[in-house]
């Protein structure tokens, strides 16, 4: 009898716990307005003494390209530069390009940047800007992000904009494009630097390679070698 009663009482402990856990909400913005989800229906803006948008303001109507300029303290950067991101009213990412710094990132002054974001054209009629900062240790105390809403022009949408991926094409894998491109088949070391290389859209809107320190490393080193 006993082993009945305590079945019971696990099984009532075990459901308890699934609707508990079931019914969780996600995490609210903090103070900070980092979060671990895109929420559009939200705008969060950090401290004006962090980082400022000159020319998109909240609930705009927007389309493809969205030029965006502003200014923020060189903490904002890593390597002069940090992501900005757009998603519909659902969460889902229309684009992403890297923000560039426009003078000396290294000091806790403001900086100027400037950003030329392509993005696909949404199904829902407004979104959120994300402009992240750029966090290489990943630690979550130090991430940060400013978010806007806008609105997007879907009535008058570019055609032109609509985006393909950016891909790796040439004999060698050498060249990143959204389209095929045709090159000689002679192979140089650096080719081989490109391998490991993330190719994606720049702050011009182009596909091209990151930059990262391995691969400026291994171009160097490619470069260097190719000399002797």
């Amino acid at each position: 009898m006993k082993k009945i009663y305590l079945s019971i009482i696990l099984i009532v402990a075990g459901t308890a716990a699934v609707l508990f856990i079931s019914g969780q909400k996600l995490p609210p913005i903090d103070s900070s307005g980092s979060s671990s989800s895109p929420t559009p229906s939200q705008s969060v803006f950090p401290s004006a003494e962090l980082i400022r948008v000159e020319n998109v303001v909240s609930d705009q109507l927007i389309e493809s390209p969205l030029f965006i300029k502003g200014e923020a303290r060189g903490y904002w950067f890593f390597e002069a530069s940090f992501p900005i991101r757009i998603y519909d009213a659902d969460g889902l990412e229309l684009g992403v390009v890297v923000a560039q710094a426009k003078s000396e990132w290294m000091t806790e002054d403001f900086v100027p940047f400037e950003a030329n974001l392509v993005f696909k054209k949404p199904v829902t009629a407004t979104g959120v800007l994300v402009l992240r900062k750029d966090n290489p240790s990943g630690l979550p105390e130090h991430d940060d992000e400013l978010r806007v809403n806008v609105r997007f022009d879907l009535d008058n949408w570019p055609v032109s904009t609509e985006l393909s991926q950016c891909k790796t094409t040439g004999c060698s894998g050498q060249i990143c494009s959204d389209e095929d491109v045709v090159t000689t088949c002679e192979f140089k070391q650096e080719y081989a630097c490109y391998q490991n290389a993330k190719c994606e859209r720049q702050s011009d809107g182009k596909c091209g390679w990151t930059p990262s320190e391995e691969l400026v490393a291994c171009l160097y080193s490619a470069w260097g070698a190719s000399t002797e």
